[in-house]
C-alpha cells in the first residue's frame, strides 16, 4: 500500500460527505489525504480556493490526526481529475454524487459515470445521504466477462483486507442464455482468488426476476437485502457480455439505497 488517498473537491457539502468517508477510510488505513480542486471558471479566486482548502486540511488535521496535502489545478475535470488520480500513486480515490435529485449536476452528477471510466484506481462513489462507514462489513461483488473484471476483483480484496469483509460473488442467470466461458472463468478466478486470500465468500447465483432494462435495480435489491455496505462494479461496460453497461453503471451510482460504489478498471485512455 501506499497509504495515500485522493479526494476531488468542488467545496460542496457533498463533497464534505467524501471527504468525511475518506477520512474514516485513512483512519483504518493509516494513510494520508489529498484535496484536489480544479477551478471551473475565471469567477473563482486560486487564492480563495486555495485558503479554503488549507482551512479544511488544519480541521482535519485537528480532529483527526490525519494529513491532508492540498492540489489546486485549472482545466476539464475529465483531464484534470483522471491525470492526477493516476500520476501520484495513490491507493484509492473518494468522490461524492448528489445522486437521483442531482442528475444534471455537472460535475458529480450523472458525469460521474464519464468520469469513473477514466480514473486508473479504485474509485469509491457515495452520496449525499451515504451514511460514513467505519467498516465495509458486506461487500457485492457482481460478476461480469470484461477483463477488467480483475481489477475489480482487486479492489475488493484490497477493501475486504482491511475490514475483514464479507463478500457476496453475485450472478444473475437470465433463463434462455448461456453465459460466455469470459465469465465463468472470471467467476471461477475471483472465487479462487478470494479464497486464497482468506476473505469470507458468499457465492449467490439468482435466477432473474426482476424485467428491467440491465440488472442494476435485482443487484441492488439483492444487497439491500443481505445489508450490503459496498457494491463493487467495473468502471467500463463488458463489450461480451453487457451485465452492468453504462445505464445500469449510472443506476448503481445514484442509487435510491445510497449504497457507496466502488468503481475499478478505468482508464485515462478511456474516451
Amino acid at each position: 500500500m501506499k497509504n495515500k488517498i485522493i479526494v476531488p473537491t468542488d467545496l460542496t457539502p457533498i463533497a464534505g460527505q467524501a471527504l468525511k468517508q475518506a477520512v474514516a477510510i485513512a483512519l483504518k488505513t493509516n494513510s494520508s489525504l489529498t484535496l484536489l480542486h480544479v477551478l471551473k471558471d475565471h469567477s473563482e479566486s486560486k487564492n480563495e480556493v486555495t485558503q479554503k482548502l488549507l482551512d479544511e486540511a488544519e480541521n482535519i488535521y485537528s480532529h483527526s490526526g490525519i494529513r491532508c496535502d492540498i492540489l489546486v489545478r485549472e482545466g476539464s475535470i475529465f483531464d484534470i481529475i483522471p491525470y492526477e488520480a493516476c500520476e501520484r500513486n495513490y491507493d484509492l480515490m473518494l468522490i461524492g454524487t448528489h445522486g437521483i435529485k442531482g442528475i444534471k449536476q455537472m460535475l458529480f452528477g450523472a458525469n460521474i459515470l464519464k468520469l469513473a471510466e477514466k480514473i486508473c484506481l479504485p474509485l469509491l462513489v457515495v452520496q449525499e445521504k451515504s451514511p460514513i462507514t467505519k467498516s465495509f462489513k458486506k461487500i457485492v461483488l457482481p460478476v461480469g466477462s470484461h477483463d477488467t473484471f480483475n481489477d475489480a476483483v482487486s479492489a475488493v480484496l484490497f477493501f475486504a483486507g482491511i475490514f475483514d469483509s464479507e463478500v457476496h460473488l453475485y450472478s444473475i442467470h437470465k433463463n434462455g442464455f448461456d453465459w460466455p466461458e469470459s465469465l465463468i472463468n472470471n467467476i471461477e478466478n475471483a472465487a479462487r482468488r478470494l479464497e486464497s486470500s482468506g476473505i469470507q465468500m458468499v457465492r449467490t447465483r439468482e435466477e432473474q426476476n426482476v424485467y428491467s432494462p440491465g440488472y442494476a435495480k435485482q443487484t441492488l435489491i439483492y444487497a439491500k437485502s443481505v445489508g450490503a455496505d459496498l457494491i463493487c462494479t467495473m468502471s467500463v461496460p463488458s463489450k461480451e457480455y453487457y451485465y452492468l453497461a453504462d445505464t445500469d453503471k449510472e443506476n448503481l451510482l445514484l442509487n435510491e439505497y445510497h449504497i457507496p460504489i466502488l468503481c475499478a478498471g478505468g482508464s485515462i485512455s478511456e474516451k
